[in-house]
């Protein structure tokens, strides 16, 4: 067995019965150069002490050893290293937890665990804080050099939640730990330099509304190829009923085809964000609005964009549980037949049409397959306008959906 010992925040670490023996027994332990010197004292003197290499390079050792642990900071099990061993070499990794800087920042704040969102931006694109950031919100923040509080701060302020207030809690477990506070204004233009270890709690206030509380993003909220709100981009209420029927679950792959400007991509990846969404778009301008909307609402750990033509760009890509053609390009037979052979059983396959041909198109699939129609609907919206001054609903055009489900066997 190989052992992840988290040694929490405390100075000297408080470490169970258990976790000492184990300490005392191993032939080999990795952790950085500050936890191996914390430890030093309950290791015998044959005992091997690594800093920790590579996570391929500790792998391959790890797996040559013997009695060997792994020294973790406070919980190995939360965003740390154990859960990665234990996927990298399964039934063989047993963790042990210490109080994780989390938890020292609740105690320090006041803040229940239970009442906060856990965020990690350590080696993750600050950007991504971006699909946590509604209102009246309490997140606690794991940060890295990229993510110090100016940059959370700014992002706050490009939200319209700039009267959030920051808690920093530094060097947590140590007799010199604090808590100080600050507005997103006094950080903005801040120079403060704070100490590595440290957590930030924010509590989001603000009009916020740029990720909503509830699904359904406002189309002006897009980045589009066309006037705010308008350019080829699948409107709100057309997209709730989309991803209604595709029903993505956590842990699923999905695939949207001729993504457009990314409406039901961004929304997808972004109120399913354990599954994965690979969007493919061909043309340069859209691509460049699928980008940016990736940005804004902080899926860019999730969503991953293919600029290219299907069916071409279809075959490289991860098998999915879950599929949506929102464009063909001309190509929706061609289209169709490759999305349903890459299907995996009990997956959904769903496609969207607007002029007759292509409904015809949808219609011969079915029947062809040997499947039926698992879920028909069409889609009729009017929104508010004018004319002459005077008020009346204009219709958009009807968008048919019909799915099918790939059967088991």
């Amino acid at each position: 067995m190989i052992s992840v010992i988290g040694l929490g925040i405390s100075q000297p670490p408080l470490l169970s019965a258990q976790a000492q023996t184990l300490l005392a027994e191993a032939q080999v332990v990795y952790g950085s150069a500050r936890q191996l010197a914390s430890i030093a004292h309950l290791l015998d003197h044959a005992c091997q002490q690594h800093e920790l290499p590579k996570l391929g390079q500790l792998k391959a050792e790890l797996q040559a050893a013997k009695q060997a642990v792994v020294l973790a900071s406070g919980d190995p099990l939360l965003y740390g290293i154990g859960k990665y061993l234990q996927q990298q070499l399964p039934n063989q990794v047993h963790c042990y937890t210490g109080v994780s800087s989390l938890q020292g920042a609740c105690q320090l704040t006041g803040l229940s665990l239970q009442d906060a969102q856990l965020v990690s931006l350590h080696g993750r694109p600050t950007s991504s804080i971006r699909r946590h950031l509604q209102a009246n919100r309490s997140l606690l923040v794991l940060t890295d050099q990229h993510s110090q509080p100016q940059h959370l701060a700014q992002i706050l302020n490009e939200v319209k939640l700039a009267d959030s207030r920051l808690h920093v809690c530094e060097r947590l477990g140590y007799d010199d730990q604090q808590n100080r506070q600050f507005s997103v204004a006094e950080l903005l233009h801040c120079e403060l330099q704070f100490d590595p270890l440290h957590v930030t709690v924010i509590e989001t206030r603000g009009q916020g509304g740029v990720i909503p509380n509830f699904p359904g993003i406002a189309d002006e909220l897009f980045v589009t190829d066309g006037e705010t709100g308008r350019g080829l981009l699948t409107k709100r209420e057309v997209r709730l009923a989309i991803l209604s029927l595709l029903q993505a679950g956590p842990g699923q792959i999905g695939w949207d085809i001729g993504a457009g400007c990314g409406g039901v991509a961004v929304e997808w990846a972004l109120w399913n964000p354990q599954g994965e969404v690979h969007a493919i778009e061909h043309h340069q301008q859209r691509f460049g609005c699928l980008q940016a909307n990736r940005e804004k609402f902080g899926v860019g750990q999730n969503l991953h964009l293919l600029q290219a033509r299907a069916p071409q760009a279809l075959a490289n890509l991860p098998a999915p549980n879950k599929v949506f053609i929102g464009g063909s390009g001309g190509a929706m037979n061609d289209i169709l037949e490759q999305a349903w052979q890459a299907l995996k059983p009990g997956g959904r396959l769903l496609a969207s049409a607007v002029t007759e041909q292509s409904k015809f198109n949808l219609m011969q699939f079915g029947p062809a397959h040997e499947v039926d129609i698992a879920e028909l609907l069409q889609v009729s919206i009017s929104r508010a306008d004018k004319l002459a001054g005077q008020d009346l609903l204009r219709p958009n055009l009807p968008i048919t959906l019909i799915c099918w489900d790939k059967p088991y066997v």
